[in-house]
Order: C-alpha cells, then structure tokens, then sequence
C-alpha cells in the first residue's frame, strides 16, 4: 500500500456471526472490497475474554493483509443489541451470553490500538446487508431502498443516500419490520424457513428439511412446491406494498438464502405490485455474504 494512501478512504468492515468472524478492508469510494475476507472462527459459548481475543486476532490479521493501519471499523452484529453505545444485549439465546452487557466499544480499543485502529460503530447484521448492497451492489445507483432479508426470520433496512433511515413516519421505529403484524402472526414467522416448511408439510403431507429441500422440488416440477412459491410471492408483494410506500422507494431489495429461490417466487410477487400500481425495481443481493462487509464498513461514509 503506499504511503500516500488517504486512509480516510477506508474503513474495516466485519461481520459476527454465530461460529465466526469476518472482516476485509473496504474502499468508501467504490464499495469494492480491497482485500481478501478474513475468517476466524469463534466459540460463541466461550467466556468473553475468548471472544475478544478471537475478534482481537481476525481485526489484526486483516490490517496486516492490508499492509497499512485502518483507524475505523464497523461491525455488523445481530441483535438484541445497543448500536449508539456498542453494548451487547444478547441474552437467552444460546450465544454470546458472556458478553452481556459489555461495552465493546471500549473493551476492544485498547486491545487495537497497536494496529492503528482508533473508532468503532455498530450496526444491525440486516442493516448492514442493506447499506452494502447499496453501496457496492445490486442497488448502488438506488436513491431510496427497501431492503428485506428472507431466511430464519426476517431483517430489514430502509436506506436513503446511502445511509440508514430508522426513525420518523417513513419507516417502522429502528427501520425494523420483523415484528409488524401480517396475516394472522408477524413478518418474522410469515416469510420465514419455519412458514415454508409448515406450508409445504399442510399442502403436501411431507416434512422437508429447509427451504431449499422445497424450491429444489419446485425446480423438478413438483406442483405443490411451485404453488407454494407462487403463494410466497403473493403475500411478500401484498407486504412490502405499504413499505414501498411509505417510504416513497422505487426500489425492493432482496437478500436471504430464501432469496436464492427468487426465480420460483419473484413473478408472483412483481406481478402483485403491479397490479396494485407499484412499479418498484426488484433487485436480488449480488454481494451476498460480503454485503454485510460492505455495509458495516460504510458506517464511516
């Protein structure tokens, strides 16, 4: 790197997840990734001077794959946690229970400091999916974007310019959808692994294992598992129409590995805005793991 580098230009961005960390160095210009993710992985049950040292460790080793001090790093972590203060409020849930609690913005300083690292910000995982992809993926040329994530549950973003919207009429209170109230139960449930499982086991008689093992059966013909997409479609689209709304976006974007199955569900969807006068762009997670890189690092943006 040389030693002309405006290091302004950068930030570290890394990703917790349950068994590991990752994080690269990210350019705030492009959104390009400059160098290759780092991956350490971590004992979420271990005390928590374990899961500092092994945070520790993968922060400096992506300095030095960088060559040169990084001062900024954003984290991408899932909640319950305080992103203003970087304290964890993760409890009861089978991880991270040791650091509870713990202000992580000031127990890591000191631990950094020799690599150069000076400033942490926190964001939520789905957040941060959001802010990537806006920044170096499918809806970087996006001004206003709804962002859903479709897996175990459902996270969400509302991004304008560039930078997260999570308070005002605009959006629900944090920009968070997964509690709002859908059907007869919440978005959470409604969109999730577990709705398509339940669905497929109602409709067909048969206990699938995700919801690949489903959209593999759609792929091969199977009726029953077409329908259900077809139906997932629907009722994403009936959701997301007073999101789009509200927040007078243009632009719905995709992440989540139920998003991988796009192609099975996307048309009942499009066609569910359209017909009720929405002409938002659908666009699908192009980054897809690294989006939370991305977008953790552009915290500094």
């Amino acid at each position: 790197m040389s030693e002309t580098t405006d290091i302004t230009k950068f930030a570290i961005g890394a990703d917790i997840g349950g068994s590991h960390i990752c994080s690269a160095v990210v350019n705030l210009s492009t959104g390009e990734i400059c160098t290759e993710p780092f991956v350490t992985p971590v004992d979420c049950h271990a005390e928590a001077s374990a899961i500092l040292e092994a945070w520790q460790a993968n922060l400096e080793g992506t300095v030095a794959l960088f060559g040169k001090s990084v001062p900024a790093v954003g984290l991408a972590i899932p909640g319950p946690f305080d992103y203003a203060r970087g304290v964890s409020l993760i409890s009861g849930v089978g991880k991270y229970d040791s650091i509870y609690g713990l202000d992580l913005k000031s127990t890591l300083l000191p631990r950094l400091r020799g690599c150069g690292v000076s400033q942490f910000r926190f964001v939520n995982d789905a957040s941060a999916f959001a802010l990537g992809e806006c920044l170096g993926g499918a809806a970087r040329v996006s001004d206003r974007v709804v962002a859903l994530t479709l897996g175990t549950g459902v996270g969400s973003g509302f991004v304008a310019g560039r930078h997260l919207v999570e308070q005002g009429p605009e959006v629900p209170a944090n920009g968070w959808v997964y509690h709002l109230p859908f059907e007869n139960s919440i978005a959470d449930d409604a969109f999730s692994t577990r709705w398509i499982c339940r669905r497929f086991r109602q409709l067909a008689g048969i206990d699938v294992d995700g919801a690949k093992d489903v959209a593999d059966r759609a792929t091969a013909g199977d009726p029953q598992a077409l329908g259900l997409f077809e139906e997932y479609g629907q009722r994403l689209g009936s959701f997301a129409l007073p999101l789009l709304r509200n927040f007078s976006s243009h632009t719905l974007l995709l992440g989540g590995n139920i998003s991988r199955a796009y192609n099975l569900f996307g048309p009942a969807l499009e066609q569910t805005l359209n017909s009720n006068g929405n002409n938002a762009e659908v666009k699908v997670s192009t980054l897809l793991d690294r989006a939370a890189l991305v977008g953790a690092a552009s915290l500094f943006i």
